[in-house]
C-alpha cells in the first residue's frame, strides 16, 4: 500500500531587496540551498515508493505482531491429522489380520477328498 501523498513544501526563492545586491553569495547560497532541500525531498519520495512497490513484489507485507490464534489452530489440525493417521493404520492392521485369520480358517476347513 502506497504512503499517503504529502505535500511537498514549495520554498520561496530568497531574492535580494536592492538591484545592486543582485548576485550576492549569500543570496546564492540560499537559494542553492532551497534547491537542495527540493531535491532531497524528492529523492526520499522516490525511495519510499520503491521500497514500498518492492515489499508488495517480494511479499512481506505482513502485519506486525504475533498471531496466536492462528498457530493454536495450526496446532489444532496437526494433531487431528496425526490422529487419523495413527488410527487408520491401526484399523487397517486389524482389518488385513481380521482377514489373514478368515482365510486361514476357510483353508483348514476345506476338506480334501482324496
Amino acid at each position: 500500500m502506497p504512503f499517503p501523498s504529502r505535500k511537498m513544501q514549495k520554498y520561496p526563492l530568497v531574492r535580494s531587496q536592492r538591484f545592486s545586491d543582485e548576485g550576492n553569495s549569500t543570496n546564492i547560497v540560499d537559494s542553492n540551498l532551497n534547491v537542495l532541500r527540493q531535491r532531497i525531498e524528492e529523492v526520499r519520495m522516490k525511495e519510499r515508493l520503491n521500497t514500498c512497490y518492492r515489499q508488495e513484489k517480494i511479499g512481506w507485507n505482513y502485519k506486525a505482531g504475533y498471531d496466536d490464534t492462528y498457530r493454536r489452530r495450526v496446532v489444532l489440525v496437526q494433531t487431528f491429522e496425526l490422529v487419523a493417521l495413527v488410527g487408520s493404520r491401526i484399523g487397517l492392521v486389524f482389518l488385513t489380520g481380521s482377514i489373514f485369520i478368515l482365510l486361514y480358517s476357510l483353508v483348514i476347513n476345506i476338506p480334501v477328498h482324496t
